[in-house]
């Protein structure tokens, strides 16, 4: 049964001609569909109901011009010489970061910045009202002191606080 199977599809790719071969090659001569092509740029909704912030709302050629840096300090300027401290600060910033987004799961309305001022690293995000204040409070301690621990040196957390996600659309695409 199954050598009869075989014997009709091979009568049946003998007998085809060469151009209906092609088209099972996965041969494909239609052009690319070239949208959005630029990374960093969101693409635009058909209803114009996706909300963005004022940061992601922005190019990322714009970065320095009307957006700034996500993390402030010296490692990267231009005669500061290589010590290999740069690599170091970028990896706090991450955890730092990822510190952040689980110790406020579902409350940060905005990126997380990260300035470093001589030995002191400042943390500043926007945070929903969502919680008592006093559970806000205990929150800010707790992340002060184990990212205290963590960095070995001071940590300050600057938080402000909005009401609801509408508060930080800054416009709809």
């Amino acid at each position: 049964m199954a050598a009869m199977a075989c014997q009709q599809l091979s009568v049946r790719l003998t007998q085809a001609p060469p151009v209906a071969l092609l088209a099972f090659r996965g041969l494909r001569t239609t052009p690319c569909a070239l949208k959005n092509v630029r990374a960093g740029v969101p693409k635009a909704t058909v209803n114009r109901n996706k909300p963005l912030t004022y940061e992601q709302a922005q190019a990322p050629y714009r970065i320095g011009v009307t957006k700034g840096w996500n993390s402030w300090n010296t490692s990267n300027l231009y005669e500061e010489g290589f010590d290999g401290r740069a690599a170091e600060l970028t990896f706090d910033d991450l955890v730092i970061r990822k510190f952040m987004k689980g110790t406020w799961p579902g409350l940060l309305a905005s990126e997380v910045i990260v300035k470093r001022r001589h030995n002191l690293i400042v943390v500043a995000a926007l945070v929903f009202r969502q919680m008592p204040a006093r559970k806000l409070y205990f929150l800010v301690g707790y992340s002060e002191e184990m990212l205290s621990y963590l960095m070995k040196c001071p940590v300050k957390l600057e938080i402000q606080t909005v009401e609801d996600r509408n508060d930080v659309v800054f416009k709809k695409i």
